[in-house]
């Protein structure tokens, strides 16, 4: 009775952790379906159901149920914004994991004694600051090489909060992967790096799945280094230009739809990603099976 009534409480949490999690979603939706006076109004759905909102993001001039709206006024630039960012995490995802995974792997299995304490610290020390702590620095040094207001210096900015945070993700998954068979392969004649590619790394998909997710959304998210370095530039990101709405207090569909296509393009990497995470059991501390 008692493991019934312990399971209820779990299940009772899971829900409201849920309904937390997806109200702010939830109303951003609505809202985007949602004309001035209807959010006026205070429904908490569409009473005209429309995706006006999103059209003048993008760039139209629609008929609406109350009259004739205008487009965005920069939805040229948010448009050019979502291209960059388009660009940018990717970019971020696929370099963090080249540099993070052979990282990850050496600081999970080698035992390099205090060396390893030591890359470790100065690791997790890079993204112990603040980030305006060194908002300054990275904006004189980028600007003195040229790399304020490029694609390129938005990625090597993003690579400074992904790859710490992967490596260590990363050395702790590898760290609890059975070395059994790795033993085995090298055994049978395999080398180090064979051995890597043909055994750990398939065993690791689904930590470096995972991994990857979280390096393209803290790219895809950013909204403090993007607006630092790139403000009013042509190598604005997403997150940078809907500043710009905070100026059209009095158009909040516009600015939910618009954070709602944010959201919708990060959702479909993360479920593209997500077949390979759901493959990882744990069967009891230090042994991981993957199906």
């Amino acid at each position: 009775m008692k493991i019934r009534r312990d399971r209820m409480l779990v299940y009772l949490a899971a829900i409201l952790i849920g309904l937390w999690s997806i109200g702010p979603i939830y109303s951003l939706v609505i809202i985007s379906l949602m004309d001035v006076r209807d959010v006026v109004a205070g429904y908490i759905y569409p009473y005209n159901p429309n995706i006006n909102a999103y059209l003048r993001v993008i760039g139209f001039d629609v008929q609406g149920p109350y009259g004739f709206l205008r487009a965005y006024g920069g939805s040229k630039q948010l448009m050019q914004g979502l291209l960059n960012i388009s660009i940018i995490a990717p970019t971020v995802m696929a370099i963090t994991l080249i540099a993070a995974v052979p990282a990850g792997y050496a600081l999970g299995r080698f035992r390099i004694g205090r060396l390893r304490s030591v890359l470790i610290m100065i690791l997790l020390g890079t993204r112990s600051l603040p980030p305006v702590s060194v908002a300054l620095p990275y904006f004189f040094l980028f600007t003195q090489l040229g790399l304020r207001s490029t694609l390129q210096g938005m990625i090597i900015i993003h690579l400074t909060i992904t790859i710490p945070i992967v490596t260590w993700i990363l050395m702790g998954f590898f760290a609890a992967l059975p070395q059994d068979l790795e033993k085995a392969a090298r055994i049978d004649g395999c080398g180090r790096l064979e051995a890597l590619t043909k055994v750990v790394l398939p065993l690791a998909a689904p930590g470096i799945a995972a991994s990857a997710i979280i390096a393209f959304l803290f790219s895809w998210n950013d909204f403090f280094y993007s607006w630092l370095l790139s403000q009013g530039t042509s190598a604005a990101t997403y997150n940078a230009q809907l500043s710009g709405f905070f100026n059209f207090q009095n158009e909040p569909a516009m600015f939910a739809a618009a954070v709602t296509l944010q959201i919708i393009v990060a959702a479909i990497i993360a479920s593209v990603l997500q077949k390979y995470i759901t493959q990882l059991k744990i069967v009891d501390p230090g042994t991981v099976v993957v199906e």
